[in-house]
């Protein structure tokens, strides 16, 4: 077995495993604010760990530069699309997604500053 193989296996295990952590995270949070959190891990470190599966099993041919574009474009679009998530919770949950005087949520961040 060489150390190529041994850091594909070991990458690939890791990325299960973070998949399976952040499905786990996901569902034991009660409110869909909380469970955004748990999408970082495999969107990031799984991706990054895939891409180097990848690269230790196919080498740097084109396998290898599509993962790591796809990497790339997931890195770039992964705290967009959180924070339009997040955003489209609190339009739903209130009704309107701009901050106004009276809401719950802003209300909660002011009696954390007082």
């Amino acid at each position: 077995m060489t150390i190529g193989s041994v850091v594909e296996t070991a990458s690939l295990i890791l990325v299960v495993l973070f998949c399976w952590l952040g499905v786990l995270g996901m569902w034991r949070m009660k409110e869909p604010m909380q469970a955004l959190h748990y999408l970082s891990l495999p969107a990031t470190a799984g991706v990054t760990l895939l891409t180097i599966a990848v690269l230790m099993a196919q080498g740097a041919g084109q396998a290898f530069w599509k993962s790591l574009l796809i990497a790339l474009i997931l890195f770039a679009s992964n705290s967009v699309v959180t924070h339009a998530t997040a955003r489209a919770f609190r339009a739903r949950k209130l009704g309107h997604w701009e901050p106004i005087d009276g809401d719950p949520m802003e209300m909660a961040d002011e009696e954390k500053n007082a």
